[in-house]
């Protein structure tokens, strides 16, 4: 958790409330102060009397960078910790904050402004305040940091019943670490054949695919299975089989876990179908399937799931993708950011 907290600077101007009595809180901020009248605050220059102060996580040891911008007119700063992609930025006021054991002031005049953090690999959070430029100018913001994981080799298959040309959009796109093609800001536009032989500007491909970092908070945890490690990867193949992937698209799968998915001696696999990262199809087909795979190391206490079968008739789409919850080592390539 990260505090934010937006001060009134002091004002020399302002003089002293000496009638000895408790004056009643007229404003509508959420200070407490009781004892300055708020028409003895007059600044001339608000942004003067305006600050914002940044104090670093308390996790010993963190760091990372934030942003403050100011918000769009009718856009929301943040919901829920998620920056909501770039839709409520509007200006910059300051980038590129260090936020490791620091304490930093910036003078913001009046306005709605978004607070955005990030670590790579680490955690990531956002919020938003208003300062109004009147009362005593005193807010809190807390920002709730959640740690992410990368989720890997995410598969988007297509196939309409004709030609068609569809939009695939991922709002979460800041999030991205790599793609193919390129993920532009507005999303693929491809041409998708009923096969699953996509046109897209960069050329031909099977599938689109991405890779992006993901609140690892938002796993499920409790339905699974766990396996010896030796047979953990074809227990995955099995459990896509019975979900209605298609052979084209478990074969994809082998072939790029084949050379490096990780060894242990027994490994918990908790399937993800709720919550996931959205993703948007346009138009939107009969039957969509998405499945990501969270593999733990050892054996976890876990129930059953229930995994039922996505028809793949008429307009159909799929995707699949496979997240890795620390200390498993895929050789050279290590996995941060699970605590």
């Amino acid at each position: 958790m990260m505090l934010l907290i937006l001060l009134g600077c002091p004002d020399p101007a302002d003089k002293a409330d000496d009638t000895g009595v408790a004056d009643t809180d007229t404003d509508t901020d959420t200070d407490t102060d009781t004892d300055v009248d708020p028409e003895d605050w007059t600044p001339s220059d608000p942004a003067s009397n305006l600050c914002v102060t940044i104090a670093g996580p308390a996790e010993a040891g963190t760091s990372g960078i934030g942003a403050i911008a100011t918000v769009l007119e009718g856009e929301t700063a943040c919901v829920g910790g998620d920056t909501g992609g770039s839709g409520w930025w509007d200006e910059t006021v300051e980038t590129n904050i260090p936020y490791a054991a620091s304490h930093l002031e910036y003078t913001l005049e009046p306005g709605t402004y978004g607070v955005e953090i990030s670590a790579p690999g680490m955690y990531s959070g956002c919020g938003g305040v208003e300062i109004t430029g009147t009362g005593t100018c005193e807010h809190e913001l807390l920002i709730e940091l959640g740690y992410e994981v990368p989720v890997d080799k995410p598969n988007v298959y297509l196939y309409p019943e004709a030609p068609t040309k569809v939009a695939v959009t991922i709002p979460a796109w800041k999030k991205i670490t790599e793609s193919e093609p390129r993920y532009p800001v507005d999303g693929w536009r491809v041409t998708a054949y009923p096969d699953g032989r996509l046109a897209t500007k960069a050329g031909p491909r099977d599938y689109l695919f991405y890779e992006l970092m993901f609140d690892a908070a938002r796993f499920q945890t409790e339905e699974g299975w766990c396996v010896p490690g030796a047979t953990a990867q074809a227990s995955i193949e099995d459990a896509m089989a019975d979900m209605g992937f298609l052979p084209n698209e478990i074969s994809d799968f082998a072939d790029a876990w084949d050379p490096i998915f990780p060894a242990a001696s027994f490994m918990t696999v908790y399937p993800q179908v709720d919550d996931l990262s959205a993703l948007r199809v346009d138009p939107a087909p009969d039957h969509l399937l998405r499945a990501w795979f969270l593999v733990a190391d050892g054996c976890d206490a876990v129930v059953a799931p229930q995994l039922a079968p996505v028809a793949r008739t008429g307009y159909h789409a799929a995707e699949w993708g496979i997240a890795f919850r620390a200390p498993l080592d895929r050789g050279e390539i290590l996995v941060e950011g699970w605590r």
